[in-house]
């Protein structure tokens, strides 16, 4: 055997091992997956075993929530940016929108802030007034927030 053959045979050899390497991990874990259910009857099974799981939020709850991060998002805008839009999101109940409108007025009360925001959520596009007010400690409280035009 000359150079060439022996060279051409390890290249042989190192694309066997490296292939078989890739295959060896996917056939294991492919017969794994297919070992948990022995036929096709045996997948429409309803599978007993449970997780806990989070109750839903009411309504009610939801838009409180929202309320709850508008409000927070509002008050921590700097004076200077108030103008422009703000979108915001709540994980908690995967509602989004956008707070418009965002004007600062000094009131009897003290600051206060006006805005308009949209709510996305599962039950459709709403939309919303509001106005929050610096309490006395610094921290900022929800006045009104409701559907617009009432």
């Amino acid at each position: 055997m000359d150079l060439t053959e022996a060279t051409v045979s390890g290249k042989s050899r190192t694309h066997s091992r490296a292939l078989l390497a890739l295959l060896v991990p996917l056939v294991v874990s492919l017969t794994g997956c297919m070992g948990a259910r022995d036929n096709a009857a045996s997948a429409l099974m309803i599978d007993p075993v449970t997780t806990s799981s989070v109750p839903p939020l009411s309504a009610d709850s939801e838009i409180l929530s929202d309320e709850n991060l508008v409000r927070d998002l509002a008050g921590s805008l700097e004076q200077s940016r108030l103008a422009g839009l703000h979108p915001w999101s709540n994980p908690l109940t995967g509602s989004a929108g956008v707070i418009s409108g965002l004007e600062a007025r000094q009131e009897d009360s003290g600051a206060c802030r006006r805005f308009r925001t949209t709510r996305h959520a599962f039950d459709g596009v709403s939309l919303f007034d509001g106005k929050i007010c610096r309490q006395a400690g610094g921290s900022w409280k929800t006045v009104s927030f409701e559907p617009a035009g009432n």
